[in-house]
């Protein structure tokens, strides 16, 4: 996704230039947390082994709704809560996404 998002053609910098006044605020910031994530460049953890002296570095997370490393968990377990909690029948899940003018058409 980073690569689709980010990568050598940029294309969320041409699509943000093209309708950047129709994108809602909340998605620019999800997706400027996702180009962030998991970079080294801004933010890590150092942890060594006292033993070997193996040295690591975990890039901080943004915990983006939007990014594909971190949303991953969040999702399964909102799943998990709400199947225990409400539905105790088999189902599957399913989220449609509307385009903007057909939203009052649904609503």
């Amino acid at each position: 996704m980073k690569q689709i998002f980010f990568g050598k053609h940029q294309h969320w910098d041409s699509f943000k230039k093209k309708h950047g006044a129709k994108i809602r605020p909340v998605v620019i910031k999800e997706v400027e947390k996702f180009r962030d994530c998991g970079d080294l460049k801004k933010g890590f953890k150092l942890y060594v082994c006292e033993g070997c002296h193996d040295v690591r570095h975990v890039p901080f997370r943004y915990k983006g709704r939007f990014c594909t490393t971190c949303s991953v968990g969040e999702g399964e377990e909102w799943s998990r809560i709400l199947t225990k909690d409400a539905l105790q029948v088999n189902h599957r899940h399913v989220i449609f996404t509307i385009d903007e003018n057909l939203r009052e058409i649904f609503l």
